[in-house]
């Protein structure tokens, strides 16, 4: 799935993810650090059937994969995921920055970017599953609307590392 036009801040540009984006990201979702809660593995765990998702990520049918970067440069300096339930109504995001940029406010920036593009297309609610340890995404949601819906748990592609995690909820419907 493609977005139409790309999502613009102060800062950063949110585009359609591009095959010649997948070295960097690559880079950054199976770094120990970087990638240490999300579901993707380290690179010794990616085996062909990861490696043909990954193939796979432009235009993919089930959800939309997108690239940040930096506003007047091509500079990248993260991704994010967006998938739709059948109607379109209830959307699942992901995220991430590069470590090189925490602590900069660009996860507010993109968040902020998401929501508004999730409701501009329809959307009523949006989750986010977030590793229970990984307190900056923790705060990163809270402090922007989301609520924790429920506790949960996943594992790192094919290696044996769980996490505790929340499932958060966004009510996509403007406050009265």
């Amino acid at each position: 799935m493609l977005i139409e036009k790309p999502l613009i801040s102060s800062r950063i540009t949110v585009r359609n993810y591009q095959k010649k984006d997948l070295p960097y990201l690559t880079e950054m979702w199976f770094d120990k650090v970087n990638g240490k809660y999300m579901s993707d593995p380290t690179v010794e765990y990616v085996d062909s059937d990861f490696q043909k998702a990954l193939d796979g990520l432009e235009n993919n049918p089930d959800g939309y994969y997108l690239t940040v970067v930096l506003n007047g440069s091509n500079e990248i300096i993260g991704s994010a995921c967006i998938f739709p339930n059948e109607k379109k109504e209830i959307f699942d995001i992901g995220y991430c920055i590069h470590k090189n940029y925490w602590r900069k406010r660009f996860g507010s920036e993109l968040l902020t970017l998401i929501v508004t593009w999730i409701r501009n297309n329809g959307g009523i609610e949006i989750t986010a599953e977030v590793a229970q340890d990984n307190i900056a995404s923790n705060r990163l949601l809270t402090n922007n609307g989301f609520k924790i819906k429920k506790k949960s748990q996943f594992k790192k592609y094919k290696m044996n590392i769980s996490f505790d995690s929340y499932i958060y909820t966004f009510s996509c419907a403007y406050p009265t």
